[in-house]
């Protein structure tokens, strides 16, 4: 069963086009699940830069509710961890 993939305002905020913030997901090098139920993936957006979007599961879907540029070296320097599906 896939999940929906839905992104909100607050990922938007900083004025992050939709497709680089599912290129980051779909391209990550890096990809964390926090204690607080969000997972970050560390990647490329289509232009290279190395982003961070995370996301939180609800209802059966992925939502991904923050985006930023450039990635913070918190996660940069952390170790990874396994990619939930």
């Amino acid at each position: 069963m896939s999940t929906e993939l839905v992104i909100i305002d607050s990922a938007r905020k900083r004025g992050y086009a939709d497709e680089d913030l599912l290129h980051v997901i779909a391209k990550a090098i890096r990809v964390i699940v926090q204690s607080d139920g969000m997972t970050m993936y560390i990647g490329p957006d289509r232009a290279g830069r190395i982003m961070e979007v995370g996301t939180i599961q609800r209802n059966g879907r992925e939502i991904v509710a923050h985006a930023m540029y450039p990635a913070r070296e918190k996660y940069l320097a952390e170790k990874p961890r396994r990619r939930r599906r």
